[in-house]
């Protein structure tokens, strides 16, 4: 009978979640978490859901304690930690986001998202080669991923190693010729170099696809 109402209310749960009903959906998920027969993992996984849950709400605290609890019903999800530490990222406390992005990827080592992340805190930090390393890391894992060509091409530009800056930046760009940010970032490359006619094209091209985002999104 218990496993019953344990399934029911797992069904209950995800299904105000599709329908938009967050707070039904919290108190579902409590209401599993409160069956005295429920498995680790399905605790962890309700906690897990009640973070973001949370978090939809903007209850930052609450989404925090919520991805604590999964962590503590199932130390192995990288999820958790993950998302532990794009809160602390949010907050800018990066030494701590460092921390929950490192556990994240000692479990799921080939996540390019939490490593770009992690790049992105080191640079934050202004710890270039640290957030190089690891942007290359998830540029190995995927040599298709765009965040990580840009983001490392603007840690080389951040010290002056423009070569690299610019073969990233354009690739990032020959990767998505409508990526205006990486347009005007090589631009500044070219500037800083004094190729200025390079330049002048590529802030001419990154503000006329702004433009076009723009327009685009009072459609």
């Amino acid at each position: 009978m218990n496993e019953n109402k344990i399934s029911d209310l797992i069904v209950q749960a995800y299904t105000h979640q599709k329908n938009g009903q967050l707070s039904q959906a919290i108190q579902s998920w409590n209401a599993l978490i409160n069956q005295k027969s429920i498995t680790q993992d399905l605790s962890a996984n309700a906690h897990l859901n009640l973070g973001n849950l949370h978090l939809q709400q903007g209850n930052g605290d609450l989404a925090y304690e919520s991805m604590a609890n999964a962590i503590k019903a199932n130390p192995n999800s990288s999820e958790a930690f993950f998302c532990l530490a794009y809160m602390e990222q949010e907050k800018e406390n990066f030494d701590e986001a460092i921390g929950f992005f490192k556990s994240a990827l000692k479990l799921k080592p080939d996540d390019v998202g939490a490593l770009n992340n992690l790049g992105n805190c080191y640079d934050r930090l202004n710890k270039s080669k640290d957030s190089i390393r690891v942007y290359s890391e998830a540029i190995s894992i995927d040599p298709k991923y765009i965040a990580a060509y840009y983001n490392r091409g603007n840690a080389y530009s951040k010290i002056a190693d423009d070569n690299h800056a610019l073969k990233d930046l354009t690739c990032a760009i020959d990767l998505d010729n409508n990526f205006y940010q990486a347009y005007y970032n090589r631009g500044s490359v070219y500037k800083r170099l004094g190729q200025s006619d390079l330049a002048d094209k590529d802030f001419a091209k990154a503000q006329k696809l702004a433009k076009q985002e723009i327009e685009q999104s009072k459609k």
